[in-house]
């Protein structure tokens, strides 16, 4: 076909494709470089794809005591993950920040999910932090709620008394027996935060709310007492020391696992 064109027309040609091979070849090598050069710190490497990396610390209002609500289903197991990584966060700073264990508005773990629940609750009301923080590292581990009332040294008559009094004043176990209450006909409601769920928008565990926002922070020690620390007035100077970078392993036991990001329980 070249053979046919005049000598002008073959230049012409010529130089077109030379430009079009020049700028795919630019393409190809340059537009990428830039693109790296660009988003050094944007991109992470997960199972061979590259993706944005979300941004987990949002502006959080900064008050003198941050106030940090950790909201659960206690046999969820993402939720049990999560409070392996509070623990030692509100240990370090239970002095400095208002910190505590709330209930999603629902459970999806049947009736032990539901007494759980409440026994968890009125153990920060009776007994306080410190045999909450030790109960609940025991809880943990174990799924053992007597053993770890006993081992926490909390009066198990006091926190069933509390229970007692809980489930008549929010009507729970009457609405775990109405199944006309559930959520959506298959999860028994859970109303002792419901309003706090309504505000915060909590829509499965767990959710970590700081100041009233809630945090997408790491589901380690540390990315939870750096997530805290980002919330205060003047940074106490708890918050130079380091803590556990690795993630516990979701549900019950010991051992270390991975940060499971976004997974958790919710309808």
């Amino acid at each position: 076909m070249l053979n046919n064109l005049s000598a002008k027309k073959t230049l012409i040609l010529g130089i077109a494709m030379g430009f079009a091979l020049s700028g795919a070849i630019g393409f190809y090598f340059i537009v990428p470089m830039a693109l790296r050069a660009q988003t050094p710190t944007a991109l992470i490497q997960n199972n061979g794809a590259e993706k944005i990396k979300p941004n987990t610390l949002p502006s959080l209002p900064k008050t003198d005591k941050p106030k940090v609500e950790l909201f659960v289903m206690s046999y969820c197991p993402f939720g049990l993950q999560m409070e392996k990584a509070y623990t030692p966060a509100w240990d370090l700073l239970k002095d400095k920040a208002d910190l505590s264990v709330k209930f999603v508005s629902y459970a999806m773990h049947g009736k032990i999910e539901v007494e759980e629940n409440t026994r968890q609750q009125c153990i920060q009301q009776e007994e306080g932090q410190d045999k909450f923080i030790s109960y609940l590292n025991c809880f943990g581990l174990k799924n053992d709620s007597n053993g770890c009332l006993s081992r926490a040294g909390i009066n198990s008559d006091k926190i069933n008394a509390c229970a007692d009094k809980t489930n008549k004043d929010f009507a729970i176990l009457d609405k775990y027996n109405d199944k006309s209450t559930w959520l959506n006909g298959r999860f028994p409601v859970y109303p002792i935060h419901e309003n706090l769920n309504y505000e915060y928008d909590v829509q499965g565990s767990p959710t970590l709310v700081i100041n009233g926002v809630q945090v997408q922070a790491e589901r380690t020690a540390e990315g939870i007492k750096s997530a805290i620390c980002a919330a205060f007035q003047n940074a106490p100077l708890e918050c130079s020391k380091q803590l556990s970078n690795t993630p516990a392993t979701p549900g019950f036991g010991a051992g270390e696992g991975v940060d499971t990001g976004d997974a958790g329980c919710g309808s």
